[in-house]
């Protein structure tokens, strides 16, 4: 078996990717098929020719069997032992605070619970910053809560604390660790740039050169996003290679000697992945590079593949199993993986041969294929990244090509520019030259703003996808592939497959485009212990209804996340409402405008533009949406109406009596949990959101939906 090592690599961490999001009993089976299929394939004579397919079903089969006993023994234990209870916590600080939508996070390692010794990972969550220095000891007793974001879980965070009235003691440390330099420095590099370049472009500086997504504006990252462009705006290979490739070229030409570079060179990649926070896409490149640079020094061919499976197979023992799960982790091997394979192929077909022999005939012939070259390697990148994103984000831009041939010529300026400036603004009196430097820095970064904005306001610049249209996608591409393997001549056949699978997916989801283009749609999702309601007008999406738990809460605000970018408008009836607002807003689902009822507390994102309701109050949603508000008894009743439907939410518990008149018939009416009667009302379409209102009179009506129908979609035009 060729390639031994990037076969078991790359084997290894696709298996581990797909534990992480599978339940539990799913990962048992699997395991187990492939245990049994692998232990047939030794003893069966006529298929031990195929030992390759052995080995690698015996690699899938420990890697879910790694993933299920790390879950039992090291993640679980210690959720079981500290969550749902307050908890008396001596911990380290052991990164920098960030802050995303008005709250601040700190990285936590523990040192004593319960003054017992232990060292875990805690993520805390603040409404106000802590005066907290990197590996200063932070006291605190509060409830830990188990982690249920798979970006936190992936870089081992499994419990966390969020304590709005958190009472804590810090002691200040002396001592600090090499790291403490390390973020000093990037802390530093930032203040350069802070004080050469305007917010905006700044920040922009920092992401591209650090990885500090978080300091862009949320209307930028959806710009990156709607333009194909959001894999420049984090850290990745590419920046990683970048940098590496530039200083080996530098200190190739300074220093001449081969045993003082290449050391150096080894310097610089550890210290880069210490300044971008060990981020699983850097480790992964950087690993790729001291393979690659080892290789140059001892003057041997390494392969490309092979370094990727290395990489694959040291990434568990780095991070936890856990972390091949991380989303960027993946699209980072896919886009090395699909680059590595199909890049050359595609080149070779597309790019234009010598013609001629005048000096600017070869130039323009160079110009050119130095522009296919960049088409190759985004056409080869997106044949694995594409369908990846389009089941992990559901949605892809369709300006990826486009924002590829405009930022991959200048993303090596800007992170070249920014590190003279960093270097330069520390050098006394080299410091006026940071100046001059500067200024092409920031007109860089000006124009790649600028053109990130026009590609995202373009139309359909960014497409989203539903669930059922992505398997009846992925069935149809299945079975073509299916029927080719059973024909003569199959390798001529996959390519023009591939083909025609990507044009029934551009057809179909330009027909879903066009169709729901103006299509106002009412969405309902179910939990055990509540509902979500909102209505989409014209993309526009207004929350109307959010009574349910936090583990419900967070199940729908996946669902959400899925499907929409953030809310305009989302309104808060009671104060459990105004936390699960909160808790979207928190989790990188942003919302506009808060309609909050006036006997709600305000514990949502201050920073955001908010407007108290009440009594008989009148609010226009959007252009022919009309909400009425009814107050009693210290609920809101909500009455919609636009150009062809009404539609009435009736909060838990609203008394029959308070309802007007002229609300008592509508086309749609939401009920939640109450001992009322309302059979005095009537309406064409009736939603339960609690199976408790079966036992009593219900409204007439023509068609009832109970809240096992998980979720409903009703065009009102």
């Amino acid at each position: 078996m060729k390639r031994i090592a990037a076969h078991i690599g790359l084997t290894a961490f696709c298996a581990l990717a797909v534990a992480f999001y599978l339940p539990e009993n799913v990962k048992i089976i699997i395991m187990a098929i492939c245990g049994v299929l692998a232990i047939l394939f030794f003893l069966i004579k006529a298929m031990r020719k195929r030992i390759a397919i052995s080995v690698m079903l015996c690699v899938v089969a420990l890697s879910f069997g790694v993933n299920l006993l790390y879950t039992a023994w090291a993640v679980k234990p210690v959720v079981d032992a500290y969550c749902g209870k307050d908890q008396s916590i001596e911990a380290s600080l052991t990164d920098e605070e960030f802050k995303q939508y008005a709250k601040y996070y700190y990285r936590l390692t523990t040192e004593t619970i319960n003054g017992e010794e232990a060292h875990i990972k805690v993520l805390l969550k603040s409404d106000k910053p802590l005066d907290i220095e990197p590996f200063d000891k932070l006291s605190f007793t509060s409830d830990i809560s188990p982690v249920d974001n798979n970006y936190y879980l992936a870089k081992g965070y499994y419990i966390s604390v969020n304590d709005m009235e958190l009472e804590y003691a810090i002691e200040r440390t002396d001592t600090k660790p090499l790291y403490y330099h390390v973020i000093r420095l990037r802390q530093a590099m930032r203040d350069a740039l802070d004080d050469f370049l305007p917010e905006q472009e700044s920040n922009l500086c920092k992401a591209i050169l650090l990885g500090d997504k978080y300091a862009l504006d949320q209307e930028i990252r959806d710009d990156f996003r709607n333009s194909g462009a959001s894999y420049y705006i984090v850290v990745s290979g590419m920046h990683f290679s970048i940098l590496c490739m530039m200083c080996l070229w530098l200190f190739k030409r300074v220093i001449r000697k081969h045993y003082i570079y290449y050391p150096l060179t080894y310097a610089v990649i550890f210290l880069y992945m210490m300044l971008t926070g060990f981020q699983p896409s850097v480790m992964r490149s950087g690993i790729m590079m001291l393979i690659w640079i080892t290789g140059q020094w001892v003057m041997r061919q390494t392969d490309p593949l092979t370094s990727l499976g290395i990489a694959g197979i040291a990434m568990p023992f780095i991070f936890t199993p856990y972390g091949c799960g991380d989303i960027g982790m993946i699209l980072s091997f896919a886009a090395t993986f699909s680059i590595i394979v199909w890049q050359a192929p595609i080149y070779t077909r597309i790019r234009i041969k010598r013609i001629g022999e005048h000096l600017l005939t070869r130039w323009c012939i160079k110009a050119v294929n130095g522009i296919l070259q960049v088409i190759s390697v985004c056409l080869a990148a997106n044949i694995l990244v594409l369908p990846l994103s389009v089941f992990l984000f559901k949605g892809f831009s369709v300006m990826t090509l486009v924002s590829s041939l405009l930022f991959y010529p200048l993303i090596p300026l800007i992170m070249g520019f920014s590190l003279v400036v960093c270097a330069l603004y520390y050098l006394g009196p080299l410091r006026y030259l940071a100046l001059i430097v500067s200024w092409p820095l920031y007109g860089v970064s000006k124009l790649v703003l600028w053109m990130a904005n026009l590609l995202s306001s373009l139309p359909f610049a960014y497409v989203r996808v539903k669930s059922l249209y992505l398997y009846i996608w992925v069935a149809a591409t299945l079975i073509l592939f299916i029927i080719a393997y059973l024909l003569r001549k199959r390798r001529r056949l996959y390519p023009m497959i591939a083909l025609l699978s990507a044009i029934i997916m551009t057809v179909g989801l330009s027909v879903h485009c066009v169709v729901t283009l103006n299509t106002n749609i009412l969405e309902y999702y179910a939990g055990k212990t509540g509902s979500v309601v909102y209505l989409n007008y014209c993309g526009r999406v207004h929350m109307l209804r959010f009574d349910c738990d936090s583990n419900t809460a967070y199940q729908m605000l996946k669902q959400l996340q899925n499907e929409h970018d953030g809310a305009y408008t989302a309104t808060a009836t009671t104060y459990a409402e105004s936390v699960n607002y909160s808790r979207m807003s928190d989790n990188e689902f942003p919302i506009d405008h808060y309609l909050m009822y006036r006997s709600v507390n305000r514990n949502v994102n201050a920073s955001v533009p908010d407007e108290y309701i009440g009594g008989a109050s009148v609010v226009m949603l959007d252009d022919g949406v009309r909400m009425n508000t009814v107050e009693h008894d210290h609920k809101l009743l909500l009455y919609l109406t636009d150009t062809d439907r009404t539609i009435l939410l009736i909060p838990n518990g609203f008394d029959y009596e308070a309802i007007p008149q002229s609300m008592r018939k509508a086309d749609i009416i939401f009920i939640g949990k109450s001992k009322e009667k309302y059979a005095g009302l009537s309406c064409d379409t009736l939603i339960l959101c609690s199976l408790e209102q079966q036992k009593y009179p219900l409204p007439q009506h023509q068609s009832l939906i109970k809240p096992k129908d998980k979720h409903l979609s009703l065009a009102l035009n």
